[in-house]
Parts: structure tokens; C-alpha cells; sequence
């Protein structure tokens, strides 16, 4: 197979693993021979479509250019992983056999000592280097996924063998890279077949697609938690006010423009009156007088809580069913106790189980968090803290559901808690990234997680709670969209537009 050197950016740390289980999802619902538009629309729903470099996704995947989509062996494996490893086995080997002369170099030399992602590049771009060398942006993005798949893992700046580095190894084994490079055909050129519909008409098609797919729950750009907002009537927040002319943010987005972007949406939702499905502490049996007599406890259930809604994409009345399943059968006090349940009734979900064991082991390692957080003089200070003990690769977007759990427990009040308890969701980070509240729609760290949940909450015209659900509901209702077919007749200011 020729050397891909071009590989879809699909985001960093958490959020990476998120987009590889909606890529799971994107192979599961792919049929064969359906139209080439519909697999498009499908990726562009869950954010992995980029119309200006549409061939490194659809090599990944294994799809030509036809008009009718032939399901790649790579998506039928992938679509029919079950568990977590065996996807990321499964998506390990596909760029293992994208490219072997770049697992085999990178791996080698991080065998050696541990390399800076510079110095591993400079290597790959050297005289060494006999295969074909990716730009350093797909470099970064071959990175980011050798990561996710184990085969690298990174200590601080450097580059280290991973936990899946050998599974790699024996591969590279079998792999005479100058055999391969000598036997290495260019790559067939990807030739897209055109619409049979005009652009702007085929466009919508696309977001219509994507709305409703929302609304049914599959193939949803949603977390599950949202998915409500799909299936609501929302009025359309468009031409409700004068067009905001492109030369007042051609040149970036001042915050009197924000301003008036926020004060736009706040009043479409104060009209729009959607009920909200975000989950209250009494859903989970929490009350404050708990919080007083025993608030590690406390925190552990809302831990397990925040694990369940992210974790097991399902509904919210289902998150509520697992928990409930979890604490009737008294697993949740047996996990906080360090003893092994007695029994495990079979309404017990085994992924909700396995879940709930991480968030006690954690909370395990951190036993004064919760006197920690009441130490705290703002809500800074406890975000910061709840991430030093419960984040390092398990919980990161759960920790904002987690301080918007405990005010709505009443038992903190600090006075910028609610910048912390929106829930920049990635649709919700598209959609202020494109409206100008923040200048990327990535959030690789607590840093720019963090950011991302105050620009939620301004966005939403300052609504403490919950602000996420707002933007989200614009955004549907707008249909708001890279490659958005509103973006000739929209009168909000967005990136869009300037396209």
C-alpha cells in the first residue's frame, strides 16, 4: 500500500477519544452502496468532514471517490468492535498500515531515549528518513493519534514508548523498509463526485440530515445529554434583528459585537422556552444535609454521577436508571468503602459498574478533596483542585458538571461559579468558534476547557445555568454549520460568513 502522509485532524487528549467513538459510530451506521453525499453528511454531523481537505478522512477510512460508498474492511472491523481496546487496536493497526515507515522510525528512535515531538520531526525530515515526510501539521495529527492508540505516550515534552508499543513492534518486524519503499506505488488520486444538486440546495440537504439525525438520536452531533434539543420546535433565531455587516468583523471580533451576538441568542431562548433535561442532585438521592454529614461520600457519588452522563452515551433518564441500578444493589457503598460487592444483580450495567470502580479509586487517592473545596476561595481554585485529584486522563468536561452539581447542591457559593458550570460540549465550542467568543474550537487542556465554558456562558447572554444548552439550541435551530448554506442570507455575525 502507498505511504499516507496526510491524516484528518481529530482534536487532542479526551476529546480525541470522544471523536474515535463517533467514528465507530460513523462505521456502524455506514451502509454499502449508499451515496458518497451521505457518508459526507454523516462525518460533517460528528465534525470530522473538513470540505477544504476531504481525501485524508476518506483515506483513513478506505472509501475512493465513487459515488456510492463499498465499505472498507477498516470500517466493517471498526463498526464491529465491541470494547474501547478493541477499537483503538483496531484503528492502531489501519495507521500502522497507512504508513510503516513512519511507525517504524518514530518508534525506534523514542526506543532509544525519549524525544521532543521537534526532535522526533527533525529525524522523520532528515537525510535518515528514506519514506516519503508529512508536513508538520499532519505530523502533529499522526502524533496525536499514535498517542490515542498507544503506541506513544508523552511524559511532560517528550516522546516515550507507549502501553501498545509492542502489539506495534512485531509488526515492524516483518517490514524491510527498503523492500517497501521500492515497491511503493504512488498514491491513486481521490477524485470526489459531484453534486446532482446545486451547492446551496445540496448543503441543506446535508443540515437538514444532520437535524434530524439529532432528533432521532443516531448519528448525532449531540452528546446524549443534549439530544433533547434536537427533537424540540425551536423558532428560527435568523432574521430576527438587522445584518450585522462583514466588515465589522473581518478583522476579528470586538466584544461589543459578542455582546450583541449574546444579546441576540438570549432572546430567541427567553422566547423559546425549551424545558431543560439537565440532571439535578435529587435524580441521584443528593441532598445537602448529606453533603454535611459525609461529603467525601457526596463527592464520590457525584463523581460516579459525572462518569455515567459522559461515559455511557445514553440518555438522561438512562444515566439515572444505571445509577439508581448501581446504588439499590449497593454497589456504590461498596465500591466507597474498598469492598467487593456481595452481588451483582443483572440490572447492574457492566460498563456502568466499570465506571464506577474508576471514579472510586480515584476519590480513593484524594480522600480531603472535599475539604479541599470548601477551603477554596472561588471556584478557580476548586476547578484546579478537583482536576489535580480527578483528572490526569479520567475526567476533564465532568469536572464542570461536577461543580454545577454541587451548586445546585447549594453547598458552595462562590461568586464565579457560574463560569464554571457550563459544559462546552464540541458542537457548543463549533459554535462559538464560528460566532467569535473564542478563536479555536479545540479544547486540548483544562486551560482552554475552562475558557471555553465562561465564552459558554457570555454567549449565552450570561444564563448561569444551563448555558451549554442555550448555544446548543441555537445552533440547531439556526443550523449553524461549517460549510453553512445560510452563510449568503445569515444577519449574525460568524466566521462563515467570511468564506
Amino acid at each position: 500500500m502507498p505511504q499516507v502522509i496526510e491524516f484528518p485532524p481529530l482534536g487532542a487528549g479526551a476529546d480525541l477519544r470522544q471523536t474515535v467513538a463517533s467514528l465507530v459510530e460513523v462505521c456502524k451506521q455506514t451502509v454499502e452502496g449508499e451515496p458518497l453525499r451521505a457518508l459526507r453528511t454523516r462525518l460533517r454531523g460528528v465534525g470530522l468532514w473538513d470540505r477544504d481537505r476531504p481525501v485524508p478522512i476518506l483515506r483513513l477510512l478506505g472509501v475512493g471517490g465513487d459515488p456510492v460508498v463499498a465499505r472498507s474492511p477498516f470500517m466493517i472491523k471498526l463498526g464491529d468492535a465491541g470494547t474501547e481496546d478493541e477499537q483503538l487496536d483496531t484503528l492502531g493497526d489501519r495507521l500502522f498500515e497507512l504508513n510503516p515507515p513512519l511507525f517504524k522510525a518514530s518508534l525506534e528512535q523514542v526506543a532509544q531515549r525519549p524525544l521532543p515531538k521537534d526532535e522526533l520531526y527533525r529525524h522523520i525530515s532528515s537525510f535518515a528518513y528514506a519514506g516519503s515526510v508529512p508536513s508538520r501539521p499532519d505530523f502533529e495529527t499522526w502524533l496525536q493519534l499514535a498517542l490515542v492508540v498507544g503506541a506513544l505516550r508523552q511524559v511532560g515534552v517528550a516522546m516515550l514508548p507507549g502501553p501498545r508499543a509492542e502489539r506495534f513492534t512485531l509488526a515492524m518486524r516483518e517490514i524491510d523498509v527498503e523492500e517497501y519503499l521500492a515497491a511503493d506505488p504512488p498514491l491513486a488520486e481521490l477524485v470526489l463526485p459531484g453534486d446532482d444538486a446545486a451547492p446551496e440546495a445540496a448543503a441543506a440537504a446535508d443540515t437538514a440530515a444532520v437535524v434530524a439525525a439529532t432528533a432521532t438520536g443516531a448519528g448525532s452531533p449531540l452528546p446524549a445529554a443534549l439530544r433533547h434539543l434536537g427533537a424540540a420546535t425551536l423558532a428560527q433565531p435568523r432574521g430576527q434583528g438587522p445584518a450585522v455587516p462583514t466588515s465589522r468583523f473581518a478583522g476579528g471580533f470586538s466584544g461589543e459585537l459578542r455582546d450583541e451576538t449574546a444579546q441576540r441568542i438570549a432572546t430567541w431562548w427567553a422566547a423559546a422556552k425549551v424545558p431543560s433535561r439537565a440532571h439535578t442532585p435529587a435524580e441521584f438521592g443528593l441532598d445537602p444535609e448529606a453533603w454535611v454529614e459525609r461529603a467525601d461520600e457526596v463527592l464520590y457519588r457525584i463523581a460516579v454521577a459525572a462518569a455515567l452522563a459522559f461515559r455511557l452515551d445514553i440518555d438522561p433518564d438512562g444515566v439515572v436508571r444505571a445509577y439508581r441500578a448501581l446504588d439499590g444493589a449497593g454497589v456504590l457503598a461498596d465500591l466507597y468503602h474498598g469492598t467487593v460487592p456481595a452481588e451483582l444483580p443483572a440490572q447492574v450495567d457492566a460498563r456502568a459498574l466499570m465506571l464506577a470502580s474508576l471514579a472510586a479509586r480515584r476519590c480513593a487517592e484524594a480522600p480531603e478533596l472535599a475539604a479541599s473545596l470548601d477551603a477554596q476561595a472561588d471556584a478557580a481554585g476548586a476547578f484546579a483542585a478537583l482536576d489535580a485529584a480527578l483528572g490526569r486522563g479520567l475526567f476533564r468536561i465532568e469536572l464542570l458538571w461536577i461543580l454545577r452539581m454541587l451548586g445546585r447542591l447549594g453547598v458552595v457559593r462562590w461568586d464565579d461559579l457560574p463560569d464554571y458550570t457550563a459544559l462546552p460540549f464540541r458542537l457548543v465550542r463549533d459554535t462559538l468558534f464560528r460566532l467569535g467568543f473564542v478563536d479555536s474550537p479545540y479544547a486540548p487542556d483544562a486551560e482552554a476547557l475552562t475558557a471555553a465554558a465562561l465564552a459558554t456562558r457570555r454567549a449565552a447572554g450570561g444564563a448561569t445555568d444551563p448555558a451549554d444548552e442555550v448555544v446548543a439550541a441555537f445552533a440547531i435551530a439556526a443550523g449553524c454549520a461549517y460549510d453553512c448554506p445560510h452563510r449568503k442570507t445569515c444577519d449574525v455575525a460568524c466566521r462563515e460568513r467570511l468564506e
